[in-house]
């Protein structure tokens, strides 16, 4: 059987000036969706401590169709609607997870 790879994501978010607690309030609803998400092992928002303007997410998943389900939710979609008006830029990066604490790679 071949082992199927997870999948991160590792996102950078910068927020339009002044906006940021608006863009990390914007994350509630799709937070509460992929609770109940199979194939999403870590969800997690995090703010900047050098600067105010920028929030990370990083994603764990299964595998690429989990994060293809995740991508393509409804949930997701009305995210991305929400911070249309909040963000300044996004750069997302894909990788594979190679070693790790606390999570069975």
């Amino acid at each position: 059987m071949i082992a199927v790879a997870k999948l991160s994501v590792i996102v950078t978010i910068t927020a339009k000036p002044g906006q940021r607690e608006a863009l990390m309030a914007a994350f509630d609803d799709v937070f509460g969706h992929v609770t109940g998400e199979g194939g999403t092992e870590q969800y997690v928002l995090h703010r900047s401590t050098t600067n105010p303007d920028v929030c990370f997410m990083t994603e764990l998943y299964t595998d690429q169709a989990a994060f293809d389900a995740h991508s393509g939710s409804e949930a997701f979609a009305a995210l991305t609607g929400k911070l249309g008006a909040l963000v300044d830029a996004v750069d997302l990066q894909l990788a594979e997870p190679v070693k790790a604490v606390g999570v069975d790679l």
